[in-house]
C-alpha cells in the first residue's frame, strides 16, 4: 500500500483552493508534473483532498470505490436543491435510482422523442438559408427548451412569457449554485447569490406544483407514477433537478464542442456524419474524451480504504479529474491529439473510459436521453445545412463551471442545396 504523493500543507494557510479556481487544468497539470504522479494530495477547500488523474484510478474509485466513499455535495448544494439523485447517499440514493430507472427505460425514453425532434425541427427551421450563429448561446436556448419542455410539459409556441419567468428563476437559481463552493461559507446577506437562488428554487417549487396538476402525460405525470415514501417531495425535488440549468448547460456543453470540430471539416464529411451513426458515435465519444462538460467529480472517504493501491483515510476528499483522466497516455495515445478514428470498433469496456456522466452505482441515469437529445440535434442540423467556423476566433476553453469556449464562436450555417 502506497502513501499518496503531495502534502496535504497546513489549514488555510496551505489550502490551494484560490490556485485551483484560477486555472484548474494548469494547476492539476503542473501538480502532476512537480509529484511525477497522476495521483496526489493537496489541501482544497481546507480539507485533505486526493487528487486523481489517473484514468485506472478514476474508473477504480467510481466502481470499487463505492462502498467506501460518498458524494460529498451536500454541504454545499444541498439547501438548493434538497434531496435528490446527486446529493444524497447510501440506501436513499439507490431508492431514488430504482424509482427513477423507469423514467428512462425504453419505452419512457421513445415517448420522449416526439417533443424532443419537434422543437429541434422547429428551431432549425427558423434558422433560415443562410446565417451566421453563436454557438454556445443557441445550443443553451434550445436545449433549455428541451429540458422545460420534456420535464414540465412546457410549450414555449404558447406560454413564451411564463417560458421567460421560468429560464430567469433557472438562471438565477445556477448562480447560486456556482457561487457555494467558491466561498465555504454561506452568505447571510440577503443581497447574496446564493439568497437569490433560494427564492429562485422557492418559485420554481410553486411552477412545478402547479405544472404537475396541468399535465396529464408526459415527465410529470410519469414522476408521480414512480413509488417512493415522501412521494411530493421526491417528485418536486427531482422535477427541480431535471429543469435546472445543470443539464442544458451540459447539454450546450457538449454540442457546442461537438459541432466546433464539425464545423473545421468538409462540407462532404459533414453530409455524410448526418447518416452514419458510427461516424457520428466516434465524434460524440471523442469530443466528451477532450472536452467534459464538467472537469470532474467529488468523494469524500466514509473510512480508510485502498485505491488502487493508494491508502486513502477517513475524511479526505476525492476530486478525480476527467479532464486528465480522459487524457491519460496510458490509456489514450497521443492524448491531446483529436483523433476520432481512436473509437472505432470500441466495446462497452472502452467507452467506460469516459466519466462525463459518472460510472458505476452513481453513474448518471439518464445518459440514454442525453444521447438521443446529441445526436436529434446533430442529425437535424447536418441534414439541413453545412457549418463553417468562422475565421480568427479564439477557440481555447474555460473550464469552470461548465466547460464552453472562452469567447462565443460563431459559425456560418449554409442551407444544402435541394432543401
Amino acid at each position: 500500500m502506497s502513501k499518496v504523493p503531495g502534502s496535504v500543507g497546513l489549514p488555510i494557510l496551505g489550502d490551494k483552493s484560490l490556485d485551483f479556481y484560477r486555472n484548474p487544468v494548469k494547476f492539476v497539470t503542473k501538480q502532476i508534473e512537480d509529484n511525477k504522479s497522476r495521483v496526489f494530495c493537496a489541501r482544497f477547500l481546507n480539507t485533505p483532498t486526493v487528487f486523481i488523474g489517473c484514468n485506472k484510478t478514476i474508473k477504480h474509485l467510481l466502481t470499487d470505490g463505492a462502498d467506501f466513499t460518498e458524494l460529498g455535495y451536500k454541504q454545499f448544494m444541498g439547501e438548493i436543491f434538497g434531496d435528490n439523485i446527486l446529493f444524497t447517499d447510501g440506501e436513499m440514493a439507490g431508492a431514488f435510482r430504482a424509482s427513477l430507472s423507469e423514467l428512462f427505460c425504453h419505452d419512457s425514453l421513445t415517448s420522449y422523442q416526439t417533443t424532443i425532434s419537434r422543437i429541434v425541427q422547429d428551431r432549425v427551421h427558423e434558422l433560415g438559408c443562410l446565417c451566421e450563429v453563436p454557438l454556445y448561446s443557441f445550443m443553451k436556448s434550445l436545449c433549455t427548451e428541451i429540458c422545460l419542455s420534456l420535464f414540465l410539459g412546457m410549450d414555449f409556441r404558447d406560454a413564451e412569457d411564463t417560458a421567460d419567468r421560468i429560464v430567469n428563476l433557472t438562471t438565477t437559481h445556477w448562480h447560486g449554485i456556482i457561487s457555494v463552493p467558491v466561498s465555504i461559507k454561506l452568505p447571510i446577506g440577503g443581497g447574496s447569490s446564493f439568497c437569490r437562488a433560494l427564492e429562485a428554487k422557492n418559485h420554481l417549487l410553486n411552477i412545478i406544483k402547479q405544472k404537475k396538476l396541468e399535465n396529464s402525460s408526459h415527465f410529470p405525470d410519469r414522476i408521480q407514477q414512480c413509488s417512493h415514501g415522501d412521494q411530493e417531495k421526491f417528485v418536486d425535488n427531482h422535477l427541480l433537478l431535471f429543469t435546472s440549468a445543470l443539464v442544458p448547460k451540459a447539454l450546450s456543453s457538449i454540442l457546442t464542442s461537438l459541432l466546433i470540430q464539425i464545423g473545421s471539416q468538409q462540407t462532404e464529411d459533414q453530409a455524410g456524419m448526418s447518416e452514419d451513426e458510427e461516424q457520428l458515435e466516434a465524434m460524440l465519444l471523442e469530443v466528451q474524451r477532450m472536452f467534459p462538460p464538467f472537469l470532474g467529480g467529488r468523494r469524500v472517504a466514509r473510512e480508510d480504504f485502498t485505491l488502487n493501491g493508494y491508502h486513502i483515510p477517513k475524511g479526505h476528499a476525492l476530486v478525480y479529474m476527467s479532464y486528465h483522466g480522459h487524457r491519460d497516455p496510458s490509456i489514450f495515445p497521443d492524448p491531446d491529439q483529436f483523433d476520432p478514428s481512436r473509437w472505432n470498433n470500441v466495446n462497452v469496456e472502452d467507452k467506460g473510459r469516459l466519466f462525463c456522466f459518472g460510472a458505476g452505482p452513481r453513474g448518471c441515469v439518464g445518459q440514454k436521453l442525453v444521447g438521443n437529445i446529441l445526436k436529434t440535434v446533430v442529425q437535424e442540423l447536418l441534414q439541413k445545412y453545412s457549418i463553417t467556423v468562422n475565421e480568427n476566433q479564439d477557440l481555447s476553453h474555460k473550464w469552470l463551471p461548465v466547460s464552453r469556449p472562452k469567447a462565443e464562436v460563431k459559425v456560418k450555417l449554409r442551407k444544402r442545396s435541394g432543401l
